[in-house]
């Protein structure tokens, strides 16, 4: 009497296992999604309003953040995506990059009392233009009336 070949048993224990570890019970969430669907401005530690003020002559530090669909900040990001911010007019604020820091700029605001608006780019070079946030209301104020 000849005993079945169990050549493939290996192969189709191995595909049994592979179909249970697929179950519902043990799958992973898939990974957060880094495409922010807002954005906001930190202006000197603060939470930017609206509209945004800046002082007038100042030199002021900004923090770009971003966050997905629940309004949750979305983190780990900056070393592999950039952030950008666009005046209009361009004589509000001069922006310039803080090194290896992609969503922190040092803005150089315009001497004058004015409004505009600034626009936020977002993407995965230096040029940020993938996603826009934006327009948002920018006030130049005397240095007094921005408390």
């Amino acid at each position: 009497m000849r005993l079945p070949t169990l050549r493939f048993a290996p192969a189709l224990l191995i595909g049994l296992l592979a179909v249970a570890a697929c179950s519902d019970s043990n799958e992973t969430p898939p990974e957060e999604s880094h495409s922010p669907s807002s954005a906001a401005l930190i202006v000197d530690g603060t939470p930017a309003g609206d509209p945004i003020l800046l002082p007038a002559g100042a030199t002021v530090p900004v923090e770009i953040k971003f966050y997905n669909d629940a309004g949750d900040e979305i983190t780990g990001i900056e070393d592999s995506h950039f952030g950008n911010l666009t005046f209009d007019p361009s004589t509000l604020a001069a922006v310039a990059d803080v090194p290896n820091q992609h969503f922190h700029k040092t803005l150089t605001v315009g001497g004058e009392v004015t409004g505009g608006v600034v626009t936020i780019g977002y993407g995965h070079d230096e040029a940020a233009d993938e996603l826009s946030f934006g327009p948002f209301a920018v006030s130049v104020v005397a240095t007094a009336d921005r408390k």
